[in-house]
């Protein structure tokens, strides 16, 4: 006798997310009837789980990596050659070796190099001297004028060149006058079109006084103040303003600059012309003594 089953099942699904170890685990209910609206006792319910591991492996490698040696590029860069020169009234004018007072020239540094747009110079530092120990400030370290009647604040055309024009002015009792300026070269900043020029503001005007010119024992300037109502006047430089140097300063110091030499090597330079000059005259009384013992020696004898 063959007895026909017809079976009947039920499922819910379930999903569960595991962190130890990582997976997933999907589990189900299975009820298996033989009839279905009621439950037997022949019915099973089955659960079925499956778990689906999650593999996770972690590939490592090390690796060293070092820089290449830096590569040094030594080049040999000379020194810009500088140079003062006044001129004519303008930058391009012939130069002036005698002047007038109150004729206009143009005070000009410039500087010769070799290597374009490589480097900046900033002219500061500026005296005046008479040359008998009395000198007047014109630029400050900075490059700032310090009187806008003697030198007003210079400009920059290029990298290597400074100027402005000036009225020339004299001392008083001077027909010569020596300008010192200091020249500072530096090297550009890699990727500036241009130098950094100081920054200065407009330089004052030092006090003026009411003595007469024939008195005047300082600088008088012949310009004419087309802000007053004076027709001309004269600038005298106060007190403070001038420096006054002792002899070793005047004689000392200023063959310094005119002979380009450090103090080591112009003390060294004196000490050897010195010490030639005291070998000289050893030498030449030694000689005359030696000359004049056997003349002495010979009336002796003609004496005997």
């Amino acid at each position: 006798m063959e007895v026909n089953v017809n079976c009947y099942y039920k499922s819910l699904m379930m999903l569960i997310f595991q962190t130890s170890p990582r997976g997933l685990f999907l589990s189900t209910n299975v009820v298996v009837a033989f009839n279905p609206d009621f439950l037997t006792k022949n019915d099973r319910v089955f659960k079925v789980q499956c778990f689906y591991m999650e593999m996770e492996r972690r590939i490592q490698k090390e690796i060293q990596i070092s820089m290449p040696p830096p590569t040094m590029h030594a080049k040999q860069l000379n020194m810009p050659v500088c140079k003062y020169e006044v001129l004519d009234g303008s930058p391009t004018g012939p130069p002036v070796y005698f002047a007038t007072v109150g004729q206009m020239v143009y005070h000009k540094w410039t500087c010769d190099t070799e290597h374009e747009n490589t480097f900046c110079m900033l002219v500061h530092s500026c005296f005046v001297d008479d040359g008998n120990g009395q000198r007047v400030q014109l630029l400050n370290e900075k490059g700032c004028a310090l009187d806008k009647y003697l030198l007003t604040n210079l400009e920059y055309p290029t990298d290597l060149m400074a100027g402005r024009e000036a009225h020339v002015y004299k001392y008083a009792d001077r027909d010569n006058m020596y300008f010192d300026c200091q020249i500072s070269i530096t090297v550009k900043e890699p990727g500036l079109d241009y130098c950094d020029v100081p920054s200065c503001p407009d330089p004052p005007r030092r006090r003026r006084s009411n003595i007469e010119v024939e008195n005047a024992t300082a600088l008088a300037l012949a310009q004419v103040d087309y802000e007053d109502s004076e027709v001309s006047s004269d600038y005298i430089m106060p007190d403070e303003a001038i420096i006054s140097l002792n002899w070793l300063q005047r004689n000392f110091d200023m063959r310094i600059t005119e002979l380009c030499m450090t103090p080591i090597g112009t003390t060294l330079l004196i000490f050897l012309n010195s010490f030639l000059f005291i070998i000289s005259l050893v030498s030449i009384l030694h000689v005359c003594c030696f000359r004049t013992s056997p003349k002495l020696e010979n009336m002796k004898s003609t004496a005997l």
